[in-house]
């Protein structure tokens, strides 16, 4: 079985004009831009962290030491209070992008915009995804964790001796190893999660962890090649797009960069990346279809046409 990462790039194309252009209804791109939005919650963003002086003087330092020790029990509440309101938020975010990612399946499979109907019909999929996304994150959380311990103790005698020796530089070896390990794993996590896992529960109506033996068995298993190859290619075209949206987001002096906006403003580059996937996995067989027959020159829908007809759309025979 041939699979291309290039082919699908023309018909995702395609499908994505004639989902949001023909006919265009400004409802409908609303909707899925809102759809888009629940979906992509939570995976951009960017933070900044405070940086200690290095002109802060010891009389500072001795200050704060002795407000921390005053003020320990309110200082702990306080963390204790942020953790938890972050792991709140955290929670509810995972918990809406899982279900909105299949409401965006849905409004691109069936060409609708739709969020109510889609929101209730795939609820058992989206709270299995939600659940399997807090054991993947708990489960990162635990190898960022022992990666760290690991190089604290392999660095403990240096730290001990406030030297750099033999076992500062082994714990950078060989944490800076398991942490570049760690991010290549993380990356094809997210990727299969993205990509095969979350198509297979829509397709097949079933649960995160049956999902994912089939996605596996069914699409990767003997294909590793192909998608590596396939994420190469998103990574190559995200490029192009990522230069799309920064011009897109400049041109509307950052109103752009709101986050139901820039999902509605983006939504062409969302959509066209969704078919692009779905096209790419419907090369596995009559079993990964999500959309019906189209025409491979405008992907108009060709459901009811034998055969040599002529299609409806561009007027190319149908072989």
């Amino acid at each position: 079985m041939k699979i291309s990462v290039i082919e699908p790039i023309t018909p995702a194309w395609n499908h994505m004009v004639r989902i949001l252009f023909k006919p265009f209804d400004f409802k409908k791109w609303l909707a899925l831009g809102f759809c888009a939005f629940l979906a992509t919650c939570g995976e951009q963003g960017g933070g900044s962290g405070n940086t200690w002086s290095n002109q802060a003087s010891s009389t500072q330092f001795e200050e704060a030491k002795t407000w921390v020790e005053a003020n320990l029990t309110l200082l702990i509440t306080w963390v204790v209070i942020a953790f938890t309101v972050m792991l709140l938020l955290w929670l509810f975010i995972t918990w809406i992008s899982s279900r909105g990612k299949f409401m965006l399946l849905d409004g691109v499979i069936k060409n609708r915009g739709a969020i109510k109907e889609p929101w209730s019909e795939y609820k058992t999929e989206g709270n299995s995804l939600f659940l399997f996304s807090i054991m993947v994150g708990l489960l990162s959380l635990l190898c960022f964790i022992i990666i760290v311990g690991s190089s604290v103790f392999m660095a403990l005698p240096d730290i001990q001796s406030k030297s750099f020796g033999s076992a500062g530089m082994t714990a950078i070896v060989v944490g800076g190893s398991m942490f570049f390990v760690y991010i290549l794993a993380s990356i094809a996590v997210v990727f299969f999660i993205r990509v095969f896992l979350v198509p297979t529960m829509y397709l097949k109506r079933v649960k995160a962890i049956e999902g994912f033996k089939l996605a596996w068995s069914g699409l990767c298993r003997g294909h590793i090649g192909s998608a590596v190859l396939l994420l190469l290619m998103m990574m190559a075209l995200g490029i192009g797009a990522g230069v799309v949206a920064f011009i897109a987001i400049c041109s509307t002096c950052c109103i752009g960069a709101l986050p139901y906006i820039s999902s509605v403003l983006l939504l062409p580059i969302t959509v066209f990346f969704t078919c692009y996937i779905l096209m790419y996995i419907q090369q596995f067989g009559d079993d990964w279809t999500f959309f019906s027959p189209m025409c491979p020159s405008c992907s108009y829908d060709l459901q009811g046409l034998n055969r040599g007809h002529k299609c409806p759309e561009c007027g190319r025979s149908l072989d």
